[in-house]
C-alpha cells in the first residue's frame, strides 16, 4: 500500500515527511494535534508556528502590533508596526505623539505641541504652546510670555520674549524659525527644532536635524530606523544594523548556530549534534543513536536498538529477537522463539502444539485435541466418537472412529438420518 497522499517523502511504505500541519508514522501523514502548528515532529509538539501565533503549542497570537503580524515562537518578540511598542508590540504609543509614533523600546516620544512627558500624557496649560511640565513653559502663544506665559505682550498683536516681554523684531515670527509666514507659522527652523513654531526638538535618532514635521534627514545610528529613527533594528540583525525605512536586515545566526541563512535566520547547521530547530532550540529524541539527528526535521539518522520511525520513538514488538526491527517498517528481524510468527512476532495461537507455527501462524506440530485446520481454529464434531488417546477426528475434521450413533452419517458425521420401523400385516406394511 502506498503512502499517504500528504506524504513529500516516502521510502518502500514509509512515510519520513509531510506537509505542514502533519507528520509521519509510518504510512500515514497525522494530522498535527495544535490546529496552529505550521511543523510538527511528533503529536505532542510544534517546531514551528504558523504566521499571527506562538508558544510550544503554538496557542498564543502574535500581537497586532506586530510588523505583519509575524513574532518570535518562543517569546513572542516582534518587531513594532508604528504606532505600537513594548518587546510584544502589544502597547500602543499615546495619540499625543508626534504622528502617534513613539520609541518601541519604552513608547517615549515627541509630544505635540501642547502636551509634555516621557509619553505625552500630560497637557500643557491653555497658555503654553509647548512647556517642559506643568509649570514652565518653554513656548508662549503669540501674544503671551513669563514662565506660565500669563503676561500679555505689548507688541500690536505679534510675539515676544518669553522671559522679558520685549517684542520680537520679526513681529509673529518666533525666534526659532528661520523663515515664517506672515501669520507667524514657520517655514524653516533652526538646526534640531520643528513644528509650527519651531517649538519641537527633532528626535535625539536624527543625524543633523529634521524636517518640518519631525522626520528625521537621516540617523545618527545604523540600529534604528523609522521616520524618527526612534525603532530599534531587531536584535536578530547581523551586528543590529538595518534598512532605514523598513528595518529590514540580514539576519545574524543564534548563537546555538554554526551556520544559518541570512534571509530567514533559520539554522543550518547546529553546533551541537544533538539539538535541531530553527534555532536549534530542540534536542534530537534520545532514542536517535548517539542522540544524532536532522538538524532541520529531527529525524533521526539511526534508531538505537528496539526502536523505529523517523524519530525513533516507536517500540519494536515484544515479540522480537534482541536483534532488534526494521528502522522504517518496525517489523522484526526474526521473532524470539518459536511460539511467535509474522512481521511483529505476535504470538501463535494457544491451540497449536507446544504454541509452535511457522511465520504464516500455521500451526507447525498439529493441533491440541480435538482441533484441525491450518491455525487448529476448528473444533471435530461433537457427533464424532472419542478417544482417550488422542482426537476425535483428522487434520480435515473427518471422524477417526465413527460416529456415536446410527442418527449420523457423513465423513464428519453431521448428516442426520431418518430411522423407519415397519410394522407389516397381511404382506401391507404400515
Amino acid at each position: 500500500m502506498a503512502c499517504d497522499a500528504k506524504c513529500t517523502s516516502c521510502s518502500g511504505n514509509t512515510c519520513s515527511r509531510c506537509v505542514d500541519g502533519y507528520y509521519p508514522s509510518g504510512k500515514d501523514c497525522i494530522g498535527c494535534t495544535y490546529p496552529a502548528c505550521q511543523t510538527c515532529p511528533d503529536s505532542n509538539s510544534c517546531d514551528s508556528c504558523r504566521s499571527g501565533y506562538w508558544g510550544p503549542t503554538c496557542n498564543r497570537a502574535c500581537s497586532a502590533g506586530c510588523e505583519g503580524y509575524v513574532c518570535g515562537m518562543n517569546d513572542g518578540s516582534c518587531t513594532c508596526k508604528p504606532g505600537y511598542y513594548g518587546s510584544q508590540c502589544n502597547q500602543t504609543c499615546s495619540q499625543n505623539c508626534v504622528n502617534n509614533t513613539c520609541s518601541a523600546v519604552d513608547g517615549s516620544c515627541q509630544c505635540r505641541e501642547g502636551y509634555y512627558g516621557v509619553h505625552c500624557a500630560n497637557k500643557c496649560m491653555d497658555a503654553c504652546q509647548a512647556c517642559i511640565d506643568e509649570t514652565q513653559c518653554t513656548v508662549c502663544r503669540v501674544g503671551r510670555f513669563g514662565p506660565s506665559c500669563t503676561l500679555d505682550c505689548d507688541c500690536n498683536g505679534g510675539s515676544c520674549d518669553i522671559v522679558t516681554g520685549l517684542c520680537d523684531e520679526r513681529s509673529a515670527c518666533p525666534s526659532q524659525c528661520t523663515a515664517c509666514s506672515a501669520n507667524g507659522d514657520c517655514s524653516a527652523c533652526q538646526t534640531g527644532l520643528y513644528g509650527s513654531q519651531c517649538s519641537q526638538t527633532c528626535s535625539s535618532g536624527c543625524h543633523l536635524g529634521c524636517h518640518q514635521n519631525g522626520t528625521c534627514y537621516q540617523c545618527v545610528y545604523t540600529n534604528v530606523y523609522g521616520l524618527y529613527c526612534n525603532s530599534p533594528c531587531s536584535s536578530l540583525c547581523v551586528n543590529s544594523t538595518c534598512d532605514r525605512w523598513t528595518g529590514k536586515c540580514p539576519l545574524a545566526c543564534h548563537s546555538r548556530c554554526e551556520l544559518c541563512d541570512t534571509n530567514t535566520g533559520n539554522c543550518i547547521k547546529c553546533k551541537q549534534s544533538n539539538n535541531y530547530g530553527n534555532d536549534c532550540q530542540y534536542y534530537c529524541k534520545t532514542e536517535c543513536l548517539n542522540q544524532s539527528c536532522n538538524q532541520t526535521t529531527g529525524e533521526c539518522f539511526t534508531c538505537i536498538n528496539g526502536h523505529w520511525g523517523p524519530f525513533c520513538n516507536k517500540s519494536c514488538s515484544s515479540g522480537c529477537s534482541s536483534s532488534g526491527c526494521d528502522r522504517e517498517s518496525g517489523h522484526c528481524f526474526e521473532c524470539a522463539n518459536q511460539t511467535l510468527y509474522g512481521a511483529f512476532c505476535e504470538s501463535c495461537s494457544d491451540l497449536c502444539t507446544d504454541r509452535q507455527c511457522d511465520q504464516n501462524g500455521i500451526c507447525a506440530s498439529g493441533c491440541v485435541t480435538n482441533h484441525y485446520g491450518q491455525r487448529c481454529q476448528f473444533v471435530c464434531s461433537g457427533n464424532c466418537k472419542t478417544n482417550s488417546t488422542g482426537s476425535a477426528c483428522d487434520t480435515r475434521g473427518r471422524c477417526l472412529y465413527g460416529c456415536i450413533n446410527d442418527e449420523y452419517t457423513g465423513d464428519d458425521c453431521s448428516v442426520t438420518g431418518t430411522l423407519y420401523k415397519f410394522c407389516c400385516i397381511n404382506i401391507l406394511c404400515i
